[in-house]
């Protein structure tokens, strides 16, 4: 587990921005959403609350709100404590030092719990305990407002490393966190969710009709897993995965993995089936599935749900197919590519283009793709194709 409390002294003690409110996600949202918060009344709580700008903000007179804070940083909790005993010079001890993953209150204690570009600072476990916690604490009829930063910070920790340690797409953290309300800021690639409690046994799993996302958004709402979205992606768009037109990147990346390759050979995602085509033109057995038939040769299949009889084949392709894909979905995958020998896969982490519908749910630095993968597979080479995507050579641990 990461040293969180470490991690962040160091952060407050060194970083001039930290200590700057127009640089505060949490001091800028809530000063956005003064109208809607000010019908709220009761105790409320920041969840990652920093230095306090945003516990100073809604301790003024335009709210009704008692406001307490948490931070992994006792350094933070100074300043956030001193910052609110300035506006509230009566009250004490309303700013504690705690992680996220273990908030030291009562159940649904808060009228509002509050939490901005904080959980991507933590580890994707770490993530689903904060989750919980936020959940435990709001009482029946209150409100979550928060944000989360989609892309990698500019900023390591004191270990080397990026300081937002879960970067995901707005969708997963739709899908993971259920709002009912969803705005995506593609410029400061922010997502704000609020979610009105009791949250449910379900809270955190996916339901998109429960989420409306602003018109700032370029967020595709869809299961990864839809047959009649690639259906239709495929119908309406006759140059995706094709080949002829140079947009098949099985086929066009083949000269950096046929080697890798021995035979019998599985194209998990074959698409219109190009790839396959173009190995059985190199002398391999090859064969090819997918969620949808768009050649009369290949399987129809799910590729993330067990596929039998994989162990006859020796190596396993997948190109430019995971980006697609959820992580659970991701898992699926992983597992049927463990039957086979060897595998050869892309990974393409920028936005997908051309059919107008973002349908990369899954993008995140190539540093945590190798974390990931190293926990499946013995990666043998890693090719750099751009700065948007990787080729994967691994084999069976």
């Amino acid at each position: 587990m990461a040293d969180y409390q470490k991690i962040y002294n160091q952060v407050v003690s060194s970083s001039e921005r930290y200590n700057l409110a127009e640089n505060s996600p949490g001091f800028r949202n809530v000063i956005q959403a003064t109208d809607k918060l000010s019908a709220i009344s009761g105790r409320c709580l920041d969840v990652g609350c920093g230095v306090g700008f945003a516990l100073e903000y809604l301790a003024g007179r335009a709210f009704s709100l008692h406001p307490h804070g948490v931070d992994a940083s006792d350094l933070a909790v100074e300043q956030a404590e001193t910052r609110l005993k300035a506006c509230l010079p009566k009250v004490e001890g309303r700013v504690k030092r705690a992680e996220c993953m273990s908030l030291p209150f009562e159940d649904d204690y808060f009228s509002l719990v509050t939490s901005f570009d904080v959980l991507e600072h933590l580890d994707e476990s770490d993530v689903f305990l904060a989750l919980a916690e936020i959940s435990r604490v709001v009482r029946n009829g209150g409100m979550f407002f928060g944000s989360v930063s989609c892309r990698a910070s500019k900023a390591t920790d004191l270990n080397g490393e990026n300081l937002h340690r879960t970067v995901r797409t707005p969708d997963w953290w739709i899908k993971n966190t259920n709002p009912d309300q969803a705005i995506y800021d593609g410029h400061r690639e922010q997502l704000t969710l609020w979610k009105r409690a009791p949250f449910g046994k379900d809270a955190l799993l996916f339901d998109v009709a429960k989420a409306s996302v602003g018109s700032a958004s370029s967020v595709a709402h869809h299961p990864a897993d839809s047959k009649e979205l690639y259906q239709k992606i495929y119908d309406d768009n006759p140059w995706y995965g094709d080949a002829t037109e140079g947009r098949c990147p099985g086929v066009r990346l083949l000269p950096k993995y046929q080697d890798w390759l021995i035979g019998p050979v599985i194209d998990l995602g074959c698409g219109r089936g190009h790839t396959v085509e173009r190995l059985r033109e190199l002398g391999f057995e090859a064969e090819g599935i997918d969620q949808i038939r768009k050649h009369p040769d290949m399987m129809v299949g799910d590729i993330t749900k067990p596929i039998d009889n994989l162990g006859r084949f020796q190596s396993a392709v997948c190109v430019d197919c995971i980006e697609h894909l959820y992580d659970e979905q991701v898992q699926g995958l992983f597992a049927n590519m463990k039957q086979v020998q060897r595998q050869a896969f892309s990974i393409h982490n920028g936005e997908s283009t051309g059919t107008g519908q973002e349908l990369h749910v899954n993008r995140r630095p190539f540093d945590q793709w190798r974390t990931i993968i190293g926990r499946h597979f013995e990666i043998e080479k890693e090719i750099a194709l751009h700065d948007n995507q990787m080729l994967y050579l691994t084999r069976q641990l």
